[in-house]
């Protein structure tokens, strides 16, 4: 619904009649307009209570109950219509294992490390200055946490860390299987169609992606579901309103995860048309959204570090008495820079021995780190340059479209490559250029295959998944699933008196997972409180 509400707004700027996207990505829509509400509120509220929710209701009530309803459930319906029966079986084999996933004990590094920490800070707090000093990645500030918070419903009593993590890969499934049944079985290419599943058995094999998702509070692999939703969105339909969604959504994705930052550049794209064209009005509503969307990425960052955009001291603009250290600042940049090139360092020693390295000189063992998907996710991506290369002038020739959107995901390769070169971190510029590629190289080009052969890749498929559902129901599923997610482990902590603010510290030396908030696994000799509220925040001594 608010994905629909977002799409009748840009109707109404554009003045064109409304290409209805796939349901998938009008829920994807919808999710980034609500990011980005949710993220402005954040700032000067707690978003963990039962009337929040509301706020958020209330649009979609008015919008439903409206005289001339739009559509809502044609489109959903239209989504499952024509489906195969093999389609349909994976299809809910899929749904069955997002939900065996998603509900079972939570043992992700980094979600007990300090994503779940984050989420706790949004749902109980508004934006609290100097939480960085408590733990360095509490300075993360991506918008993701806050849809987790948002969508946690911790209100009940019980905390859903995955919710909004399993219901984006819900819209997933829901977008791979139609696209795949729709070139099997109905009217489009066969050849796309073996494309899009060789896309669902990469993302089901590869660690990182599905299942990391589904088990975890991650939003790397929601970044890259952002990227190659704009990459299909560019090739639908060259039109006013297709710039202004690609443009939000860029920005969207963006404030989510910052290792896709060169999505931006078809935000520049999307100003350079409008202005070329003089389409000022549209100009203006872009920069508007453009301050929007930017708003609360950039003020949470400020307001937990100190910093535009935290861990880098590249745009050191402010000056507030909480502000990380600057060299323990980029140091953690340079440690997420040499950790995607060796895992394990740890020293500040370590960090800058490995990033002094060559490409040469790291890329050698960091392949041999490398799971056979990821290793052949990459030899898909250096075949599909050659393949581009061979192709160039058919490139060249190829509709701005192609190459703009081309030239986008380069930039993004390179960037993933220079700053952070673990696949995860670039999934979306990797999968979203070799499908690229692929549709320039095989475009108007069909190839006969036999019905039969057809099904039988899809029964291959199918039955793959379904054995998966059925490992994880016998080795990993607890008859309490079936009422709630069992999430995270109780973490042993002690508590202790800093100036007169209780804050706890795990013992043993575990990750922080759900100890009450505030958290901390220093001395409380390294900071201070600057208030005799923890609202007031923290900051060095």
């Amino acid at each position: 619904m608010w994905g629909i509400l977002f799409l009748q707004i840009i109707k109404r700027i554009t003045k064109t009649d409304l290409l209805v996207p796939h349901f998938s990505i009008i829920c994807m829509t919808g999710l980034s307009a609500i990011t980005i509400i949710a993220g402005t509120l954040s700032l000067v509220m707690a978003l963990g209570s039962l009337w929040v929710q509301f706020f958020f209701i209330a649009p979609c009530l008015v919008l439903f109950f409206k005289k001339n309803k739009p559509y809502f459930f044609a489109t959903v319906k239209k989504e499952f219509s024509n489906l195969h029966i093999v389609s349909t079986i994976l299809l809910v084999a899929c749904l069955l294992l997002i939900l065996v996933m998603s509900t079972w004990t939570i043992v992700h590094d980094d979600t007990l490390g300090y994503h779940a920490q984050t989420i706790q800070w949004i749902e109980k707090y508004k934006a609290v200055p100097g939480l960085v000093h408590l733990h360095v990645r509490l300075g993360y500030q991506g918008l993701w946490f806050v849809d987790c918070a948002l969508f946690s419903f911790s209100f009940t009593g019980k905390e859903g860390i995955t919710f909004s993590n399993s219901t984006i890969l819900l819209w997933f499934f829901i977008f791979l299987i139609n696209r795949i049944n729709f070139n099997f079985f109905n009217q489009g290419n066969k050849i796309y169609g073996l494309l899009w599943i060789a896309l669902f058995m990469v993302c089901m094999s590869s660690y990182t992606q599905v299942r990391l998702t589904a088990t975890s509070a991650s939003p790397d692999f929601i970044a890259t579901l952002l990227v190659l939703a704009i990459v299909y969105i560019l090739f639908q339909r060259s039109s006013f309103d297709n710039w202004l969604l690609l443009a939000f959504l860029s920005l969207a994705a963006t404030t989510i995860k910052l290792s896709v930052a060169p999505i931006l550049l078809i935000v520049l794209a999307a100003f350079i048309i409008f202005i070329r064209t003089r389409k000022f009005k549209l100009l203006f509503t872009l920069i508007i959204l453009s301050a929007i969307a930017f708003l609360p990425f950039i003020t949470r960052n400020i307001i937990t570090s100190g910093y535009i955009v935290f861990p880098s001291t590249a745009i050191d603009i402010t000056n507030v008495d909480w502000k990380y250290n600057a060299e323990l600042t980029a140091n953690e940049k340079n440690y997420i820079t040499a950790y995607a090139k060796r895992p394990g360092v740890v020293t500040k020693e370590e960090i800058d021995e490995v990033n002094r390295l060559s490409p040469i000189e790291w890329l050698p063992r960091w392949w041999q780190n490398r799971s056979i998907a990821d290793k052949t996710i990459i030899v898909l991506f250096i075949l599909s340059v050659l393949a581009a290369l061979l192709s160039i002038k058919k490139l060249i020739q190829s509709d701005f479209r192609s190459i703009l959107i081309l030239l986008t995901l380069l930039a993004g390769i390179i960037f993933w490559f220079k700053n952070a070169p673990d696949p995860r971190f670039g999934l979306g510029f990797i999968l979203g250029f070799i499908a690229v590629a692929a549709y320039v190289f095989f475009k108007e080009k069909e190839i006969p295959i036999a019905k039969n052969v057809l099904i039988a890749l899809l029964l291959v498929s199918t039955t793959s998944i379904v054995a998966y559902t059925g490992y994880r129901f016998i080795n990993f599923f607890s008859k309490d699933q079936l009422l709630i997610p069992l999430g995270i482990d109780k973490t042993d902590y002690k508590t202790v008196d800093c100036e007169g603010i209780k804050i706890n510290t795990p013992v043993d030396g575990k990750d922080f997972g759900m100890t009450p908030i505030p958290c901390t696994d220093l001395d409380c000799e390294n900071f201070s409180p600057k208030g005799n509220k923890i609202a007031d925040g923290f900051k060095s001594r």
